[in-house]
Parts: C-alpha cells; structure tokens; sequence
C-alpha cells in the first residue's frame, strides 16, 4: 500500500509541476507510465482494490487523462529478460519490480491488457517482439492520426 501512495504523491507532484503548466502552453507532452501503471502494477500484480487504486489515480491526476496510451507488450518472461538485462548496461538500476516472481509479472501483464481491452481507442497494444523499427512506425502511425485529429 505505501509503494502505491508514494507512485500516487509522485505522479500528483508530477502534474502540477511538469504536466498542467505544459498544458496550458497547449505543447504536445509524452509521459513514460501514468495511472494505467498503478492500476496494472499495484492493482493486478500486488493485489490492491482496483476500485481503491482507479480512485486514488482521479485524485492525484486532477483529471487529467492521456489522450493516447501505448501498451508495449510483449509475453512476461521476455519483458522481464529485456529488463534485467538493461539493468546490467544501467548503473542507477531500479529492480524491485524485477526481483518479483514471473507470477507477479502475468498478472501485471493480464491487467494491462484487460485495460486495453476496456479502452481500445486510447490504449494502443504493440507487440514488441516484431523489433524496434516495427514498434516505431506502428506507434508513429498512432500519433499521426492523434494529432491529425486534434487539428495539429
């Protein structure tokens, strides 16, 4: 419960310091992980209500919601290869999620697509094992037709 208290505090913070005064300037703002991640991580994978987690997420993003959310996915054993091995080249290596069990990660994984599921206009499912090059275009693709529609 603390972990998702202290990513709620961070992501309220967050919004008001990075995130609103951007948006008054009206600039296009890409964000890696947002409420989705709490519901996925401390919601599925740790357990926590998901009613309890999806309030705490209004509260600290005043309302604040993407427009558009890539869900990078790929099966849960070669995520979690992908990012030990990261951890390796990366001196200032955060691995608390990555010393959990392959269980842990499933579940992270089955919340992460039911949230696509439920929302499959914002949140876009990219399969990752199609390599980098086809994960750009396909999300270059989705932006394009976002900001096409948003009169940029």
């Amino acid at each position: 419960m603390n972990e998702l208290f202290l990513y709620e505090a961070a992501r309220a913070q967050h919004i008001q310091e990075v995130i609103q005064p951007l948006l008054r300037k009206k600039v296009v703002i890409l964000c890696d992980r947002f409420s989705d991640a709490s519901v996925a991580y401390q919601g599925y994978g740790r357990g926590i209500s998901l009613r309890w987690v999806e309030q705490l997420n209004r509260i600290a993003a005043g309302g604040i919601k993407p427009h558009l959310t890539f869900l990078l996915d790929c099966p849960s054993n070669t995520g979690l290869k992908r990012a030990l091995k990261r951890n390796l080249r990366n001196a200032n290596k955060e691995d608390r999620f990555e010393r959990e069990k392959i269980q842990f990660h499933d579940r992270v994984r089955r919340g992460y697509l039911f949230l696509a599921q439920k929302a499959p206009s914002r949140i876009k499912v990219i399969d990752t094992r199609h390599g980098e090059g086809m994960v750009f275009q396909e999300m270059r693709q989705h932006i394009d037709q976002l900001l096409r529609r948003k009169g940029y």
